[in-house]
């Protein structure tokens, strides 16, 4: 079975694997290689558009660029 998650606000859509994908890519973009992700913390912010993230239990950061 596959489950679709998506969070709807404001007329706006955005489905989990999105927001996730955005983080990974910020993740990276900051100089880390993936294969140092061992766990991610997200946070989603619908009114903002902004996703807070936490890796590995330590390392923060946020991810402004989720259009829908």
């Amino acid at each position: 079975m596959k489950t679709e998650f998506y969070v709807e606000f404001d007329g706006r859509q955005i489905n989990l694997d999105q927001i996730e994908d955005a983080v990974k890519v910020s993740w990276k973009s900051d100089g880390n290689k993936m294969k140092d992700l061992k766990s991610l913390r997200v946070y989603y912010k619908p009114q903002e558009r902004k996703a807070y993230y936490v890796v590995n239990g330590e390392s923060k950061g946020e991810n402004d660029s989720l259009e829908v």
